[in-house]
């Protein structure tokens, strides 16, 4: 799946594994994003309409759009593809 149309990527590994982080990176750049767009981020306050929020559920990375942000701040995912960490 290439992915792509996005404003802002958050990546919550939920790890301090740098191997795994970087493995992640590697394969949402495989999957069509920019590296430089990754920003490590667990504040989901921060995320937008558009935004990308991807966290890892071992063994997989799960990508959720961002489709609607309340004036309450509550945020609705939707999730797009889970992308296989090997």
């Amino acid at each position: 799946m290439v992915i792509n149309n996005y404003k802002k990527v958050f990546l919550a590994p939920n790890t301090s594994d740098q191997e795994i982080i970087q493995k992640a990176k590697k394969i949402l750049v495989e999957n069509g994003i920019n590296e430089n767009d990754i920003q490590i981020n667990y504040n989901t306050n921060e995320l937008e309409e558009g935004d990308l929020f991807i966290s890892y559920d071992p063994p997989d990375l799960v990508v959720r759009n961002v489709y609607e942000k309340k004036l309450s701040g509550i945020i609705k995912m939707k999730s797009l593809e889970m992308l296989r960490l090997d």
